[in-house]
């Protein structure tokens, strides 16, 4: 490794941490903030508090490192440039490609970090994290869970089976309804192959139903379509994402396998599947657009700017990133575009720019 390169690692490094540092500090001190009527409301223990927040820390650094690193980027040719270090480099012939070299490098090994790090560190310590606020906080009875890839979800009247949850559409595929009544006792089993939210009530498709008395079953009927009132709404059963947003990637691959060879249909999972690859990318990415931007930015309040432009360009990806994957939820984008539409995107405005770059250093 040549002098200059480890003096890049090194500067880069130092600002990289202090900003993930930074980042993270903030993000708990906001979401404290966000939660604290919660806890005061229900009179949690600091430890538990202390736990909630701590096991959402990897989530915290996951969801943060992308804009960190085009942050630390910025900063670190921005200081650079402003104590005439890029200006002495570019004027020694150094091309801007080995100036760049050294931050993609470090940006690949970012970016399989962070690939590592959501498959076995994001969701189980998010599921700790959710089960403090539910269970030992808010008091709350544990009311979903996956069991050999089947939701199954608690509601007022009964527990349901769930093969999988469509948002975007307002679905239900794939499910089966017990009432109960106390002592456990099986009053009724609805069997459909999809229930959909039309209105205000649930329109279920395919429906076998049966009717039991003192364990018996007295009655059985069959309908190719009915309304059944069901307490539960969507919103309800938004919570039932989470048992698969937070699977890792081969989980998640055997759950798309599942629910599709029983005639399901897996687009959101799959656009979610995609979103897994596409996410860690955005670390090479970053770091690629970052360097131009930073190689362009004026000696006088270069530093602003580059605090400026990292908000606006993190700002506008969201935005894109987050309207094109609610577009292929719903099925209209091929889930591959959906999930990779904006990286492309940004990839592209990225290269150009360092390309641009290149070519006024050489003239």
């Amino acid at each position: 490794m040549s002098l200059l390169t480890r003096y890049l690692v090194r500067e880069f490094l130092r600002l990289f941490s202090l900003c993930l540092a930074g980042g993270v500090v903030l993000y708990l001190v906001i979401d404290l903030f966000d939660r604290i009527n919660i806890f005061i409301r229900y009179g949690a223990e600091i430890k538990w508090v202390v736990l909630f927040l701590l096991y959402k820390v990897p989530l915290m650094v996951y969801q943060i490192v992308p804009a960190t690193m085009m942050v630390a980027v910025l900063l670190t040719l921005g200081l650079m440039s402003r104590n005439n270090e890029v200006l002495a480099l570019r004027t020694s012939g150094i091309p801007v490609s080995r100036i760049a070299a050294p931050f993609v490098g470090i940006s690949v090994l970012v970016s399989a970090g962070a690939f590592l790090l959501n498959e076995f560190v994001v969701s189980p310590a998010y599921q700790h994290s959710e089960y403090i606020r539910r269970i030992l906080i808010e008091g709350q009875t544990p009311f979903s869970m996956m069991v050999r890839d089947r939701i199954w979800f608690k509601g007022e009247e009964g527990f349901y089976k769930i093969a999988s949850f469509l948002p975007a559409r307002k679905e239900i595929q794939g499910v089966t309804w017990f009432t109960v009544a106390r002592p456990f006792q099986l009053l009724r089993r609805i069997d459909a192959a999809s229930a959909t939210w039309e209105e205000d009530h649930w329109i279920f498709h395919d429906v076998v139903e049966r009717t039991f008395r003192e364990g018996e079953m007295v009655e059985i009927a069959r309908a190719d379509r009915k309304r059944i009132d069901l307490a539960e709404t969507p919103k309800d059963f938004e919570v039932l994402r989470t048992e698969t947003d937070e699977m890792p990637l081969r989980k998640l691959t055997r759950y798309i396998r599942k629910i599709e060879s029983e005639g399901y249909d897996s687009t959101p999972y799959r656009v979610d599947l995609q979103v897994k690859i596409s996410y860690p990318v955005l670390n090479i990415i970053t770091a690629f657009l970052g360097i131009p931007f930073a190689l362009r930015l004026p000696r006088i309040g270069g530093l602003a700017a580059a605090a400026g432009t990292s908000l606006i360009l993190g700002f506008t990806y969201w935005i894109l990133f987050a309207v094109v994957v609610s577009i292929g939820q719903t099925g209209m984008l091929p889930p591959l575009v959906a999930a990779w539409a904006a990286n492309i995107l940004y990839a592209g405005l990225g290269i150009y720019l360092l390309l641009r770059v290149e070519s006024q250093a050489i003239h």
